[in-house]
């Protein structure tokens, strides 16, 4: 829980990085897409910096340019990989708003992100297992900031009012993120058994918003 609770806090960081400017956006745009995609299907031990080239459709040279090695490509895409995932997360947290509208917003503003980024899930996963130590090493040298303890609060004040079950705030986050991760990362599973095409599983997890939240909110309320 608590290597959850610092991840969240160490993506913050993430929000506030300032972009680097490169002379061709559209170059480096096809080496990223390119790069997630190879490191998506082989993982960062197996991918080779020749095999990005390829799936980019350029030369290595042109490659080494942009990015001088495997490594800092990895670490860009880590890092919009992370910012991908908690940013809305981390400023839905963080408001004013009644606990019950703040979850179907944290659902929402999640499946929305994934459906634009359907490789994360498998990504980001594939890579905490295979390169747990690097991993960590990139999210502890982020500053922590406190935001997560905002909800926290909120929570436990809905607890003393009496307007929800008693309920652990952290693992009420990860029911929430792991509800709408999980059809993503085992995507290829649920398409092949319930013989459903890409289309209808994009509609799928449009509905998935209101079941999820309806889901929690009914968990929690009294």
């Amino acid at each position: 829980m608590y290597i959850f609770a610092q991840l969240f806090n160490n993506i913050v960081k993430l929000m506030d990085k300032k972009q680097v400017i490169i002379p061709d956006k559209t170059t480096e745009e096809r080496i990223l897409d390119a790069a997630r995609t190879v490191f998506t299907r082989n993982g960062f031990a197996a991918a080779r910096m020749e095999d990005i080239a390829k799936e980019a459709d350029m030369n290595r040279a042109l490659l080494h340019y942009y990015f001088r090695s495997k490594q800092k490509m990895f670490e860009v895409i880590f890092e919009e990989n992370l910012k991908h995932f908690f940013e809305n997360f981390l400023n839905i947290l963080t408001t004013e708003e009644e606990l019950e509208i703040k979850i179907r917003k944290l659902v929402t503003a999640e499946i929305d992100m994934l459906l634009k980024n359907q490789y994360l899930p498998l990504f980001m996963l594939n890579e905490m297992n295979r390169n747990s130590e690097m991993i960590k090493e990139r999210l502890f040298q982020i500053p922590q900031k406190q935001l997560i303890p905002e909800f926290i609060v909120q929570v436990e004040k809905e607890i003393r009012k009496g307007t929800i079950k008693k309920v652990a705030p952290m693992h009420l986050l990860i029911n929430i993120i792991s509800l709408c991760i999980f059809p993503f990362a085992g995507k290829p599973m649920m398409m092949t058994i319930s013989g459903i095409n890409q289309k209808q599983f994009e509609l799928m997890m449009e509905d998935r918003k209101k079941i999820i939240a309806d889901l929690i909110i009914s968990s929690i309320k009294k």
